[in-house]
């Protein structure tokens, strides 16, 4: 077996049919389809079952709601039999030959640990953008992931197994609810090379319902993690990286509100980004859109 795809679900018996159809549709078929349903009240589990009775390679395991997908993940690597595990969020969605191109990608390069692709950002079912994942990263990112924020995407990831499980899987904490994703991906870029397949084999959704439009929460615990990977640097000049870093995140938070047309909270947000960390162009630009009133 050359994949296992572990997707976490926590009431999606909506979206999760798509997600689903998308890895069985797989012009690469090798794999096995791994569900963790966190603790779900709708009818999740009913609508796996309706793949468990047609295709033997959708595997099911329930658990306590862990509060966080990270949780879920995690016991979805547990139990993957494969040597790399695919990771696909329940309300995105691959295209077709994801996994013939990923393997390729695999066989050509024997030494990378990660491989990430591009996706399509669809937000309410509408196209936004392309999303150009690891577009500017190196093999070993790890610096440019911290000081320049992450630039991959779960549902586009593509790992060893062996390397999930030597740096600790995700980590649970509540701080890095959301952000466990960032975590991973700066862990495993300390351990081994990643690979980046600069074309669109999925799709990344945005919606009311899901974590990505969560501003506060995401940008809160962002900083926690952006500070303590800083503090556990080994370097002289840790505070003045915390004041410039933590000003950034803050930066993300005002851009966000003024994207979203906040623009009454992005303001304050915006300014005082400035003054901790007044060297950013965009930033004033960003705090212009938000006194204008424009969302762009």
């Amino acid at each position: 077996m050359f994949f296992s795809i572990v997707i976490p679900a926590y009431n999606r018996e909506k979206e999760l049919h798509v997600a689903i159809q998308s890895v069985l549709a797989q012009t690469h078929q090798d794999f096995e389809l791994i569900i963790v349903d966190n603790g779900s009240t709708d009818a999740t589990k009913a609508v796996v079952q309706s793949y468990r009775d047609i295709d033997k390679r959708v595997k099911y395991f329930w658990q306590e709601n862990s509060g966080s997908p990270a949780g879920s993940r995690n016991t979805g690597i547990k139990h993957a039999k494969a040597e790399w595990v695919a990771f696909l969020d329940s309300d995105d969605y691959w295209y077709p030959r994801k996994l013939e191109v990923v393997a390729r990608m695999i066989k050509n390069h024997p030494s990378v640990i990660a491989i990430s692709h591009y996706e399509d950002k669809m937000v309410d079912g509408d196209f936004h953008s392309m999303l150009e994942h690891g577009k500017t990263l190196f093999a070993k990112p790890y610096n440019e992931l911290l000081f320049n924020g992450n630039s991959l995407s779960t549902s586009a990831m593509c790992v060893k197994k062996e390397k999930l499980l030597e740096v600790g899987l995700f980590d649970t904490r509540k701080e890095y609810f959301a952000v466990e994703d960032y975590d991973m991906w700066m862990k495993l870029s300390l351990v081994g090379e990643f690979r980046y397949i600069k074309e669109s084999f999925g799709v990344f959704n945005i919606s009311g319902t899901n974590m990505s439009g969560n501003i506060e929460l995401i940008n809160n615990n962002l900083k926690t993690l952006v500070l303590n990977h800083i503090e556990a640097l080994h370097i002289d000049n840790k505070r003045e990286l915390k004041k410039i870093h933590g000003s950034r995140v803050e930066y993300y938070r005002g851009r966000s509100y003024q994207m979203s047309g906040e623009f009454k909270k992005a303001i304050p947000i915006l300014i005082k980004s400035i003054m901790d960390y007044p060297f950013a162009i965009k930033k004033y630009i960003s705090l212009a859109f938000a006194i204008l009133g424009i969302k762009r």
